[in-house]
């Protein structure tokens, strides 16, 4: 009897072991793919399709070092294999929608041929989609690209009009020579209402966005977030010559006033002509409007170079948040810094009558 007994009991320790060396390795392997499909770097970055157990897919983007950048957010999409022009091209298989995912990770609808902006943003929160859960790679009008689908992905509010999601700004890992460091000290400082502090971190958000629009011509935001009756006021040193073709001493700034339309046009010569802008930021500044709630006044300092062309100047823009579902710019201005002589030569809110 305690023959067959301990014959048992070795048997049962055997059959343990046995169970633990077969579920260990999907133990050990939990929440990795089982396989990966490479779509091959284009402009530093590589699109990647993830299987788990169960046959369950998601997509992922790498940078050229094989560091994971972002999820792909998005369900029920046919997307690209590659970014093209800084853009992951994708369109939604039920709307047909079309869109694209920048190089952050923040999705574009288009919208009539204008990028869109979500409720949610206007809130300081994000909304990207969820992650895929069930992808498939197929072939589609000769291009190749990835299917991804699954249940639950969140719909885009507006009645699918306002849908990208703006990059938060880390106010509390500001370096102190960052342009934004004053305004998120003062968001931090808790003196602020929450109302009026969730505006401002909205602006400086916006704003980081703004700057990086213009880096990497993407004048579908640019077109959203300036108004339709928007004022572009840019001032010129214009310097008068005499009859013996000499200029005068004391050059005098000519203001030209663009439509929203105009200055969209001209930006997009611009983008077109230029392979490389960047845009610098400095001296960035914040005002409420004492009486009118939801307005507000940014300046700041802006140095701007391209391939053909170069500046340095202040910048004002008026921006407006009475549209709960997106704040909006009305009014921007640009000075060039060889006109200003002091703090108060910058155009601010105080030189606009907005009653």
């Amino acid at each position: 009897m305690k023959k067959t007994i301990s014959i048992l009991s070795a048997f049962a320790i055997l059959l343990c072991l046995w169970l633990v060396a077969l579920w260990l390795p999907a133990l050990t392997d939990e929440g990795k793919p089982q396989s990966e499909t490479r779509y091959g770097v284009s402009e530093g970055l590589e699109l990647v399709e993830q299987t788990f157990a169960g046959k369950e897919k998601k997509y992922v983007v790498e940078d050229d070092r094989g560091n994971v950048v972002f999820a792909v957010p998005l369900r029920g999409c046919i997307i690209d294999t590659r970014y093209r022009g800084g853009r992951l091209r994708f369109r939604e298989e039920g709307s047909r929608r079309e869109g694209y995912i920048d190089r952050q990770g923040i999705v574009t609808f288009f919208d009539e041929g204008k990028a869109s902006i979500p409720e949610q943003v206007a809130t300081g929160t994000t909304a990207r989609f969820a992650t895929s859960d069930e992808a498939s790679a197929r072939q589609e009008y000769g291009e190749a690209s990835g299917s991804l689908s699954g249940g639950g992905a969140s719909k885009p509010s507006g009645a699918g009009r306002r849908s990208l999601s703006i990059s938060q700004v880390p106010l509390k890992t500001i370096a102190k020579d960052h342009a934004f460091f004053k305004e998120a000290s003062k968001i931090l400082q808790g003196k602020l209402t929450e109302q009026d502090a969730k505006r401002r971190h909205t602006i400086l958000n916006y704003c980081e966005h703004l700057r990086s629009a213009y880096t990497t011509k993407d004048i579908d935001f640019l077109r959203q977030v300036f108004s339709d009756k928007a004022l572009i006021i840019v001032g010129n040193v214009v310097k008068t010559a005499t009859t013996d073709g000499k200029c005068i001493a004391e050059p005098r700034v000519s203001y030209a006033i663009h439509s929203k339309q105009q200055y969209m046009a001209r930006l997009t010569k611009v983008f077109a002509s230029n392979s490389k802008i960047d845009v610098k930021f400095s001296g960035f500044r914040i005002l409420r409007h004492p009486t009118m709630d939801g307005i507000y006044g940014v300046t700041l300092r802006q140095r701007y170079s391209s391939d053909r062309y170069s500046d340095d100047g202040y910048l004002f823009l008026l921006w407006d948040f009475t549209d709960k579902s997106m704040p909006v710019i009305h009014v921007r201005t640009w000075q060039p810094a060889s006109s200003v002589a002091d703090g108060a030569d910058v155009i601010s809110i105080q030189d606009f009558n907005l009653q």
